[in-house]
């Protein structure tokens, strides 16, 4: 007699194999499975999931082992940088890793940063058991290069290249969404630090979010050189071999010594990144070096978003943002002091291009412009303020307001609500004219209404607020937006702390808010609007307007109840 199975018999049978394997698989890991360096936490659906790759990938374990614990921080003991600042799918990336002592073991977890039920990061991939190579390292606290022999230092630019020798390969897998990732090292004694990169990827996402790479590499003085004459002391100079007071030329070929690593991503992106990814907004990520090489890229999305501290533009990418604008993409400036410093890129001394930033910082009132070598064959692309005169570009005439003045960096000020506030981003936010709101929300930089001929017609004022400069003089930092001839709302945060108000994180906490409530949530929903209204085309030059009773509620299911 012939044995017959029927379908359900045999999906029966696979299933009672495959449950049996996997509780074999379970109870027989090796044991240094029981290291992973975090405990995922699946969060709870609260309501249908819509078909969007960052609601779906929110939905899967997170973890807060991103995190480097307090007394962790890796200083001289482990230090590494990316071959690239973003990778697609398919692509990979190397990793220049250096321990302190030759045959160090460590080990990488590579995390994806977004809300993952609160959590913030969620774990991709984990390599342990590598063996260090002592390649050289940077010492902050001394201002001083110790044994990097393949360093490469140009006195006369202040160019530093740490030239390690490749640690590790990272091929991207194909599943992996677009988003901020960060690769956290850490060596046998617990010391961490961080690289971060993004991986690229959909393409034709509603949002297009762009860090900003370019500014980590201006600020960053590894090796004793950064644009900036603060950290670029003079012993960082002696130690080299020079005496530049900052350098004119850096590059991303060594490590971040600032946020451990992680540049500036986590000081002031990761709280506009948890809350996009919250609220199941359909982003992709892109690097300022990918907005430098393709800027039409964006003529794909519906809005533009710049993070953070975006400092440091390219002529392609000052471009690129002016074209999409005027091609009805909206825009967003989430931070402060963008567009600030025209930048040009040059290869590395490998010649892998877009590598090395340069910025000469010449300026027409102080009769240097000679030292940018463009200067007089090419001055659309000497490297001065973009409201220089050789440039006459100024900031405000694309974001509509424009860098003022700085304070002390980690304290704050309230934001305020202009009195004379109307608009429709304003109903049913419970934000009143004239009210202050949060701690520490205004600041470190910040920017302004400058009355110079370029502001934007129709710019609106949503908050004015009081701050205090560096050197003790009052000064005020104002919200705007307006709407571009061709429908596009363009908005501006005026503060580079200003998405502090949309999640709790904090890289460091500003000790006179710590027991102030660090979300405001009429913020939150101002920005729900402005989300909203970013990928609305404003042909009539209106926004639309929104109920007065209107509540908010996050787009996505992960809204915490």
């Amino acid at each position: 007699m012939t044995l017959r199975w029927r379908k359900s018999d045999i999906a029966f049978g696979v299933f009672v194999i495959v449950a049996v394997v996997a509780l074999l698989v379970g109870l027989f890991l090796p044991s240094h499975a029981a290291n992973r360096p975090d405990q995922p936490i699946l969060p709870t659906p609260t309501s249908t999931i819509t078909s969007n790759a960052i609601v779906r990938e929110n939905a899967l374990p997170g973890t807060g082992a991103w995190k480097i614990p307090s007394g962790s921080e890796a200083t001289i003991q482990i230090q590494a940088y990316a071959s690239a600042t973003s990778a697609s799918p398919g692509q990979t990336l190397i990793f220049y890793v250096s321990t302190q002592l030759e045959g160090t073991p460590y080990s990488i977890a590579v995390y994806r940063l977004g809300w993952y039920g609160s959590l913030g990061g969620r774990l991709e991939a984990w390599q342990a058991n590598l063996v260090g190579h002592a390649q050289g390292y940077w010492d902050q606290s001394r201002h001083l290069l110790v044994g990097c022999h393949s360093c490469r230092i140009d006195t006369q630019t202040g160019l530093v290249e740490a030239k390690w020798q490749p640690s590790y390969k990272l091929t991207v897998p194909s599943d992996w969404v677009s988003g901020i990732y960060l690769a956290k090292f850490v060596d046998a004694n617990n010391f961490q630090t961080y690289v971060p990169f993004d991986v690229r990827g959909s393409t034709n996402a509603d949002y297009v979010v762009v860090t900003s790479d370019t500014t980590y590499a201006a600020y960053n003085n590894w090796g004793g050189y950064s644009l900036y004459p603060f950290n670029t002391a003079s012993s960082d100079a002696e130690n080299s071999g020079g005496s530049l007071s900052r350098a004119s030329k850096v590059s991303f070929d060594r490590p971040y010594t600032e946020g451990d690593g992680s540049g500036h991503v986590l000081a002031f992106e990761a709280d506009a990144i948890h809350w996009l990814e919250r609220e199941g907004y359909d982003v992709s990520y892109i690097s300022s070096a990918d907005l430098h090489e393709n800027p039409r890229q964006l003529l794909y999305h519906q809005a533009y978003i710049s993070l953070g501290h975006d400092e440091y533009w390219t002529k392609e990418m000052r471009d690129g943002v002016e074209y999409a604008r005027d091609h009805g993409v909206g825009l967003a400036f989430l931070g402060a002091n963008a567009s600030y410093w025209q930048m040009r890129f040059e290869p590395d001394s490998a010649g892998t291009p877009d590598r090395t930033i340069v910025c000469y910082k010449v300026e027409t009132g102080h009769n240097d412009l000679a030292r940018d070598r463009l200067y007089g064959k090419d001055n659309s692309r000497v490297t001065a303020q973009w409201r220089d005169p050789v440039l006459a570009r100024p900031e405000n005439a694309l974001i509509g307001i424009m860098f003022s003045d700085y304070g002390n960096a980690g304290h704050g000020f309230p934001w305020q609500v202009s009195a004379q506030a109307t608009s429709p981003l304003l109903q049913g936010t419970d934000l009143r004219p004239g009210l202050q709101y949060g701690c520490g929300l205004v600041g470190y930089e910040w920017d302004r209404v400058f009355a110079n001929g370029a502001t934007p017609a129709g710019l609106h004022v949503l908050a004015t607020s009081s701050t205090v400069d560096i050197s003790g003089t009052p000064d005020v930092s104002n919200t705007t937006y307006y709407i571009a001839p061709s429908g596009a709302l363009v908005f501006a945060t005026g503060s580079i702390y200003w998405t502090y108000a949309l999640d709790n994180y904090r890289e460091f906490v500003d000790n006179p808010c710590a027991a102030q409530p660090p979300v405001v949530p009429g913020m939150q929903q101002l920005m729900a609007h402005v989300m909203r209204e970013l990928v609305t085309n404003h042909h009539s030059q209106q926004l639309t307007q929104t109920t007065n009773g209107e509540v908010y509620e996050p787009v996505g299911w992960m809204r915490e109840e």
